[in-house]
């Protein structure tokens, strides 16, 4: 565990020197992401429907290859609102990152698995105790997941590093006894017939906030007016998906490149569970820091100085 918090401290530190900029002087609202992660996708579905536009504010989004990669574009103001999880939220601030989450994603992690071979005989996750469990890096979602589950399970867990690309081969040949999967590699893994859910941490775990928006503070004391507006576009567009699920299906499908029964499932875990008014309470991000805590991070902000809800509830609009 002390092994994670210096590669994640060390990381951090390397970016949270670089200060943040201020949100372009024309007004445009920087949003950065991961293009074709699900709760990211309503950027570009409100891009499309004009509804930021609509809103009153200019947008300009930056695709990044991971969550990590997005914090580091926004402590170097590249970016001004990412898509991030609180705990990596928590670490960034504490090495000087001045950041907030202003609005909630995803309640749980709808769609997350616990995968297990198809013929193992793990049965519970009790059963997964001096496992081995493959999760994406460290320090990642998937890492802070496995933490849990080996909690949860009552006994230490390996946790091994493979990468999105390595999480099923290696679940398959057997140098795992499990993943953290996370959708759409869920649903593929799950609809192929490679693996078994153990669990899925969507039902298992209360209100954590895998994903929630957080802005610059620099954005939050220049510009409210087109952060608030920005939220507006964004949960317009998630409200619009969860009313047109035909609409939503076709273009989740079309900016991944889902098959369309992947992308159905997709709509009806994540894009459902998205929260359609950015509400926040301070036990949800309590609750997501404790998976930091799960790292040894037992220094990290309070969770009442991690977010705003002055944004929140967002009132939203029809394209």
């Amino acid at each position: 565990m002390k092994g994670l918090r210096r590669i994640l401290a060390l990381g951090l530190a390397i970016f949270a020197t670089a200060g943040f900029g201020v949100a372009h002087a024309d007004g445009v609202v920087r949003i950065g992401g991961v293009a074709n992660y699900g709760p990211v996708l309503p950027v570009l579905a409100a891009q499309e429907l004009k509804l930021f536009e609509k809103a009153g504010v200019n947008v300009e989004f930056t695709n990044f290859n991971g969550g990590s990669a997005s914090m580091e574009g926004l402590a170097a103001g590249e970016v001004d609102l990412i898509n991030f999880f609180p705990p990596g939220h928590a670490l960034a601030k504490r090495r000087g990152v001045e950041a907030t989450i202003v609005s909630a994603g995803t309640l749980t992690p709808r769609g997350w698995h616990i995968v297990v071979g198809k013929d193992s005989n793990i049965s519970a996750l009790e059963d997964l105790a001096g496992k081995k469990i493959g999760v994406t890096s460290n320090g990642s979602t998937t890492d802070f997941f496995a933490l849990w589950v080996a909690d949860q399970a009552g006994g230490e867990m390996t946790r091994v590093p493979l990468g999105g690309a390595g999480l099923v081969p290696n679940l398959i040949s057997g140098n795992v006894d499990a993943i953290v999967a996370y959708p759409p590699l869920s649903y593929n893994v799950l609809g192929a017939g490679d693996g078994k859910s153990l669990v899925h941490l969507g039902e298992a775990m209360t209100p954590n906030l895998p994903d929630v928006w957080i802005a610059s503070d620099k954005l939050i004391e220049t510009n409210p007016e087109g952060l608030q507006k920005a939220l507006v576009g964004l949960y317009s567009a998630i409200v619009h998906m969860q009313q047109n699920p035909e609409w939503a299906i076709d273009f989740i499908a079309q900016k991944t490149g889902l098959p369309k029964d992947i992308a159905t499932e997709e709509y009806n875990n994540t894009f459902k569970g998205l929260s359609s008014d950015g509400d926040l309470k301070e036990e949800w991000v309590a609750e997501s820091l404790k998976l930091g805590s799960l790292a040894g991070m037992d220094d990290l902000p309070e969770a009442s100085s991690m977010f705003t809800d002055k944004f929140v509830p967002v009132d939203t609009i029809t394209p």
